[in-house]
C-alpha cells in the first residue's frame, strides 16, 4: 500500500468514524436520557424522575468513555490523512483509547452497579460480571502495553539510527 492510498484510506476512515460518533452519542443520548426527561416533564420532580434521570446517567458513563475511545482511533486517522506516521502518533493514540476502554470497561463493571444501588435503583450486587466488557478492558490494557512497547522500539531505532 502507497503513502498516498494510506493517507486517502485513513481520510475516509476519519470521516466515517466522525459520522459514527455523532450518531453513537445521539443515539446514547436518546436512550438513556429520553425516558427520565420525558418523566421529569410529565411528573415534575416527583415520581423518583430525578432518581431515574441519575440512574440513567451513571449508566450512560462507560458509553462515554467507549466514544472518547472511538474519537481517539478518529483522530490518529486524521493524522495519518495528514501523513503523520510517526511511532509518537500510533503510541500516543494506542495509550490513549486503551486507557479509555479498561476505564469504561471498569465503571461498567464496577462503578455503575454501586452507584445505581447507592440510589436505589440497583439490582442488589456490586459487581456486574459482563463478558465483553472484560474483554474491552483487556484489550484496552493489552494496547496500552503495546504501545509502550512500540515507544521503545522507536526510541532504540532512533539511538541506532544515530550511532551509525
Amino acid at each position: 500500500m502507497t503513502v498516498t492510498e494510506i493517507r486517502t484510506r485513513s481520510a475516509g476512515l476519519a470521516r466515517a468514524l466522525s459520522v459514527l460518533f455523532v450518531v453513537l452519542a445521539v443515539l446514547v443520548a436518546l436512550e438513556r436520557l429520553s425516558v427520565p426527561l420525558i418523566g421529569l416533564w410529565r411528573f415534575g420532580g416527583g415520581s423518583g424522575a430525578w432518581r431515574r434521570l441519575g440512574v440513567s446517567l451513571v449508566a450512560a458513563v462507560p458509553d462515554a468513555f467507549y466514544l472518547a475511545a472511538l474519537w481517539g482511533i478518529r483522530t490518529a486517522l486524521a493524522e495519518f490523512a495528514t501523513g503523520d506516521f510517526f511511532a509518537s502518533t500510533v503510541t500516543a493514540m494506542l495509550d490513549r483509547v486503551g486507557r479509555w476502554l479498561a476505564i469504561g470497561a471498569v465503571v461498567s463493571m464496577f462503578v455503575v452497579p454501586l452507584a445505581d444501588t447507592a440510589l436505589g435503583h440497583g439490582p442488589g450486587y456490586w459487581v456486574a460480571l459482563d463478558v465483553s466488557a472484560l474483554v474491552l478492558g483487556a484489550v484496552g490494557l493489552s494496547l496500552t502495553v503495546v504501545g509502550r512497547v512500540l515507544a521503545r522500539a522507536a526510541a532504540l531505532k532512533t539511538e541506532l539510527d544515530g550511532m551509525f
